[in-house]
């Protein structure tokens, strides 16, 4: 049967709109890899670390001085921190890993439906399960309330958009947890630069004292020699010589003292980069935060959202985390 120019376009605006109604919810998967990325970058730079305040215990237990046995069992502590933190994001970081790759699982079976919502609310939930098992969850985090209420909003959302929106509010709340966490691992391993090079030194004291001795002896032939006239011979002043002597005295010390100093060196390097992993982590985590918040409006106007930050700091991250093995 044929049909005539406006019911043959009614057809064609009725098909188009048809299509566009069943069309199935943006790839989230770049999104879901990026999370992915950051949390094992975070993990392995947390176990990277975690020897650093151990192995600055250690030097300062090896000398023979009771005074410093506070210091040594301050980094102890804090290498504790880290080892403990490191586990507790081994979890977590997981738990968002396993919470993006599930909702990017739901946007890639099929398009809005009931089943969605129930998805995102089993995904939630088993994310703040996850979250329940670390002790990253103190008296002023209601995890059960939390749970009851916020959940039962995810369930009575109308589509998988407005689930993810539902949402966003227990997601916040973790971050916020996590944040606080980082901003106290961060205060606790903050550490001034001259302990770190008395804990490295101190065995090599009495050395030291001597290097320096020739480095002012040095210093006090190198003036008188610059105090002579400008026509005097270097062959006429005596100094001349005896600072070719101190010089090779000096050379001789360098086989202990240019390790030494490249020990101090990295040892305030590694220091320097962990924090700059604490730092890092914590701008991931408000970066993680905010895709999260706009991921229903990015699902509502049918594009992926935004992950690109996201991946740039799973890179960084990941490259601190190399630095410091290398550096141990």
């Amino acid at each position: 049967m044929n049909i005539g120019p406006r019911a043959a376009r009614a057809c064609a605006v009725l098909a188009a709109w048809l299509l566009t109604a069943c069309q199935t919810i943006p790839d989230l998967s770049a999104w879901d890899r990026s999370t992915r990325d950051v949390g094992t970058a975070v993990i392995d730079g947390f176990y990277s670390t975690a020897g650093v305040n151990a192995d600055l215990a250690a030097r300062l237990r090896r000398v023979d001085d009771p005074a410093l046995l506070a210091r040594a069992d301050r980094y102890a502590a804090a290498s504790k921190v880290v080892s403990d933190r490191a586990e507790d994001y081994e979890t977590l970081f997981g738990a968002m890993a396993d919470y993006s790759a599930s909702l990017a699982a739901i946007a890639k079976a099929s398009a809005n439906s009931d089943e969605n919502v129930e998805a995102v609310a089993g995904s939630l939930n088993q994310f703040i399960g996850a979250l329940g098992g670390t002790p990253l969850v103190g008296a002023g985090f209601e995890l059960g309330k939390l749970l009851t209420s916020e959940i039962i909003k995810v369930r009575a959302a109308r589509d998988f958009a407005s689930a993810v929106q539902a949402a966003d509010p227990i997601v916040g709340s973790v971050c916020d947890l996590l944040l606080k966490d980082l901003a106290s691992a961060k205060a606790v391993l903050a550490t001034k630069e001259e302990p770190i090079r008395t804990a490295i030194s101190l065995p090599f004291e009495d050395r030291l004292k001597y290097r320096t001795l020739l480095e002012q002896r040095r210093t006090t032939l190198q003036t008188k020699v610059r105090n002579n006239s400008p026509d005097t011979s270097l062959s006429q002043v005596p100094e001349a010589s005896e600072i070719q002597k101190v010089d090779v005295l000096l050379r001789d010390t360098d086989t202990w003292y240019v390790p030494l100093a490249k020990d101090i060196d990295q040892a305030l390097i590694t220091l320097s980069r962990t924090e700059q992993l604490i730092v890092q982590t914590s701008r991931a985590v408000g970066a993680w935060r905010a895709s999260h918040a706009s991921l229903a409006v990015a699902i509502q106007q049918k594009r992926a959202p935004e992950s690109a930050k996201l991946a740039a700091l799973a890179v960084r991250i990941r490259d601190l985390a190399a630095e410091i093995r290398k550096g141990n």
